[in-house]
């Protein structure tokens, strides 16, 4: 009996000291992380070549990312990102007075691409009315992202790309 007790300690702080160990490694990167790579202020252009802005900053503990765009007729639209487990999720404020909700297909650490497909809105007056429907976010190097929104109205699509250059 005095045997199988001593087994039974030396299994237990065994397991104690792996569990220690694993909890003290690091969070393995994701998606997410990956994003973050885009905080901070960015200057671009629109599909005409006016002028945006555009600023990336960590929110709510650093758990999600805002996105403030600002344009000579869009002010302030504002887009939270949020991980959702392998997935990426967004909602964005849209100066049209909707509030679309788009998601990723599970996506890595070492992504660049991140293509958001509609999952519902708040605030969308009809399925026919002007909302954001899609957006690839594309990362191509540390200074350089574009966004391209899909836009639906009415059943029919159309795309907006804005190329956006980090402020030095």
């Amino acid at each position: 009996m005095r045997k199988l007790t001593v087994i039974s300690a030396a299994a237990v702080l065994a397991l104690g000291a792996i569990a220690a160990r694993a909890g003290s490694q690091p969070a393995l990167a994701n998606a997410f992380d990956r994003l973050k790579t885009l905080v901070g202020e960015w200057d671009g252009t629109d599909p005409t070549g006016k002028q945006v802005e555009d600023t990336i900053r960590l929110v709510s503990n650093n758990t999600a990312l805002e996105e403030t765009f600002q344009s000579d007729k869009d002010n302030q639209m504002v887009t939270m990102y949020t991980p959702d487990g392998n997935r990426l999720a967004l909602t964005h404020y849209c100066s049209k007075g909707n509030q679309p909700h788009l998601e990723t297909p599970a996506v890595t650490a070492s992504s660049n691409e991140f293509a958001f497909a509609f999952t519902g809105a708040a605030n969308l007056a009809s399925n026919d009315a002007m909302h954001m429907h899609g957006m690839m976010l594309k990362i191509e190097d540390n200074d350089h992202f574009s966004e391209t929104w899909t836009l639906m109205a009415n059943g029919k699509e159309q795309t907006e790309t804005f190329h956006l250059t980090r402020k030095k």
